[in-house]
């Protein structure tokens, strides 16, 4: 029996050392997988980061474009105001328009509307 002693120990020991570099090449490569994810994460925080980014730009936009449409309100129209109609006989009321030529149009604008179908 003394002899089988012997013989597992030295078997014990020659696997220590066969898997001593597995085990360090293990740990390294744990190590490189370690590293990896790292990155990705901060890859996947620097892209939040930069999505924030723009949605808080897309929003100071649109709130400068409401605080432009806000003070052209406020100002008034860009358009100029009518002035009111005049004419050199007089006011509108002054103005006729003959009973044959206001007939004569309204002929004309029934018959584009007829034939529009309206």
């Amino acid at each position: 029996m003394r002899p089988i002693i012997p013989r597992i120990a030295l078997a014990g020991l020659a696997l220590a050392v066969l898997a001593t570099p597995s085990l360090a090449q293990d740990a390294y490569t744990q190590h490189q997988l370690g590293v990896l994810e790292a990155q990705q994460q901060m890859d996947r925080f620097r892209g939040v980061a930069q999505q924030n980014e723009l949605n808080a730009l897309s929003s100071q936009m649109q709130t400068e474009r409401a605080l432009q449409d806000l003070r052209r309100q406020r100002a008034g129209s860009d358009l100029p105001l009518a002035t009111p109609w005049s004419s050199p006989v007089g006011g509108p009321e002054d103005v006729r328009i003959p009973d044959a030529r206001l007939a004569d149009s309204n002929a004309r604008v029934r018959a584009i509307l007829a034939r529009d179908g309206r």
